[in-house]
């Protein structure tokens, strides 16, 4: 065997002279982590560098795996792919060889013969096979002492290590250790940077990344690209409902599913929100992209159970393809998210496609929603009043508010054309508060003038009808000294039928404080006695759909006295809207409807002129 001695032939002269090419090495590899350079790199250099301190040796450096279970090799410049492949895998132990063996204990082992070395024993078919007699392995730790890895050094020679040799080890182990945690903090920085903290698939500046590189490819490569909005619908109830934490269990879930339905190499990212965009990169068949959201929108309306609560959502999709619909992200984005939209405008759960007419309907959308905060700030709304009527009394006894928009461009506007853009955007609540408002103050000024109007009805949307809403009315009526008993809430049937625990509440507030509740466009949703029993409602309305072909249409007419009949029977007002002709009025009142609205009686009239009316 070899000793120290044997090697160190002008001992101080040649320790001073490896002292120094130890400190060059430092100073070398050190530079090279502050200047930024690849850890990859900078590991297989200090492996090199190493062999040149010791000239006959091999060195190498294996890392736990990320389960810690196992070694890996990370750098070895000099050992051949298949000793490589035979040293992957070794578990941690006290006979693990000496890198495993390093690494169980935490220090140091230096193993002069592993041909007679118990910590060798399962490995000498390896020995034999690549000649390694000495091996010498230095533990790699954190700086916060945990063990991560091993530096060694081996020779085919029986040999102790110097005490040059145990320091340049402990010196390349503490190296390393650097370069890893340095390797570490910028990983974790970069995910940081590109990673959703949530569901931990990339984010929006790592997906534009991708989409930016893709686009090149595909523009080289001649072959398509797609880009799929996912938007999930409702998501706001589910927090809400919920809370935050079940929010992000379905965000996680979700990015789940679609991460399931995809191919690899395709990108999906959280855009933000309850938005992810999906990249799908070589596409040959436009069918494929039909498929893919199809495979998605089938996978996420299955039932997720969590935190033993079991949820439906659904999802609306948007898709835009590369090079027909853009050829710059930024485009396909916004044709993407345009689609969505549309989705969603039609129905919900489904996909669609862009095309160019989905652009000049968002852009007429948009404008739309620009001039609506104009009006509300230039007080562009007015209230027009349409009178209704009761059987047997020529006098006006309520009126419905009636919003109109004067444009400064295209005139006076219907609510057709301004009311669904004013849902979309969420406008509607400041519309729907300036509406009952304005109302109450018409209301409250024809009491003081005793002008015996008996109600005034406002719609309400499914928007406005939200937790707080009876707060909002309540709070107005204060303010206007108008008496609740004089206020009449229009809400849909499609709305009840949709009725959560919220919107009952909210209802039976409004009810309780003696606002009356009409139920507005009865008999287009269908609903039963039984259904109308739990509705804390005290009118019914039917819809003018049902009266415009009566008498003549059988089934409009078998269904509006089925409604008055339902009416009836539970002690509802009924009312007629949209009664045009004197003799749809007659058939209404032979089957027992004694109120009516529509243009026999009267059209919307302004404040002044349903005053000029009332006082003829």
């Amino acid at each position: 065997m070899q000793n120290e001695n044997d090697l160190d032939i002008n001992a101080p002269d040649f320790t001073q002279q490896q002292n120094k090419r130890l400190l060059v090495l430092e100073k070398d590899i050190l530079e090279a982590i502050a200047v930024g350079k690849d850890p990859q790199n900078i590991l297989d250099s200090l492996c090199e560098a190493a062999e040149l301190c010791t000239t006959t040796f091999s060195a190498s450096i294996m890392l736990l795996n990320s389960s810690q279970t196992a070694l890996y090799v990370r750098s070895a410049p000099t050992l051949c792919e298949e000793a490589i492949q035979l040293l992957t895998g070794i578990v941690p132990g006290p006979t693990a060889a000496s890198c495993g063996t390093a690494v169980y204990h935490g220090k140091p082992i230096y193993v002069e013969d592993t041909s007679s070395d118990f910590r060798w024993v399962d490995y000498q078919q390896y020995c034999k096979k690549f000649n390694v007699l000495s091996s010498w392995s230095q533990p790699i730790k954190t700086k916060d002492d945990l063990t991560i890895g091993s530096f060694a050094l081996s020779n085919n020679i029986v040999l102790q290590p110097t005490s040059f040799q145990k320091r340049l080890l402990s010196v390349a182990a503490n190296i390393a250790g650097i370069i890893l945690q340095r390797e570490k903090n910028e990983n974790e920085l970069w995910e940081l940077a590109h990673k959703d903290i949530i569901t931990g698939i990339p984010n929006r500046a790592l997906l534009n990344q991708r989409l930016n590189h893709a686009i090149e490819c595909a523009k080289r490569q001649k072959t398509n690209i797609a880009l799929f909005f996912i938007d999930i619908d409702n998501f706001k109830k589910i927090n809400d409902s919920h809370g935050h934490k079940m929010g992000d269990r379905v965000l996680i879930e979700t990015a789940s599913r679609i991460s399931a339905c995809i191919r690899t190499g395709d990108t999906l990212a959280r855009y933000g929100g309850d938005e992810f965009v999906l990249l799908a990169e070589n596409l040959t068949e436009s069918c494929d992209v039909r498929l893919i959201a199809e495979k998605i929108i089938s996978s996420l309306s299955k039932t997720m159970s969590i935190n033993d609560k079991d949820l439906r959502i659904t999802s609306s999709i948007g898709i835009s393809v590369y090079p027909g619909d853009g050829s710059d992200a930024e485009t396909l984005l916004k044709y993407a998210d345009t689609a969505m939209y549309q989705a969603k405008k039609n129905g919900k759960n489904r996909f669609v496609c862009y095309e160019s007419a989905l652009t000049e309907a968002i852009q007429y959308r948009l404008k739309m929603e620009d001039e609506l905060k104009q009006a509300l700030e230039k007080n562009e709304f007015t209230l027009h009043y349409q009178p209704q009527y009761h059987t047997g009394n020529d006098a006006i006894t309520s009126v419905e508010a009636l919003i109109r928009w004067q444009h400064p461009k295209k005139g006076l506007l219907l609510p057709d054309e301004f009311i669904p853009i004013a849902e979309q955007s969420g406008l509607i609540r400041e519309i729907g508060r300036w509406v009952i408002r304005q109302a109450c103050q018409q209301g409250k000024k024809w009491l003081d003038r005793d002008i015996n109007i008996e109600k005034i009805a406002v719609n309400m949307s499914a928007v406005q009808l939200s937790k707080g809403c009876y707060k909002t009315v309540q709070g107005i009526l204060n303010e206007t000294g108008f008496p609740a008993s004089n206020l009449e809430v229009e809400i849909t049937e499609s709305l009840m039928i949709k009725k959560s625990n919220d919107t009952l509440a909210e209802l039976n507030l409004m009810k309780n404080a003696g606002i009356t509740i009409s139920l507005d466009d009865f008999g287009t949703g269908y609903s039963s006695l039984s259904q109308l029993q739990q509705l804390p409602i005290n009118k019914l309305k039917i819809d003018r759909s049902f009266v415009t072909d009566i008498p003549g249409n059988k089934n409009d007419e078998i269904i509006a006295k089925t409604i008055i009949a339902m009416g009836n029977s539970l002690g509802l007002n009924v009312i007629a809207e949209g009664v045009e002709t004197r003799e749809q009025a007659d058939f209404l009142l032979r089957h027992g409807c004694n109120s009516f609205q529509g243009f026999l009686f009267s059209r919307p009239l302004t404040a002044h002129k349903l005053e000029e009316k009332i006082y003829r």
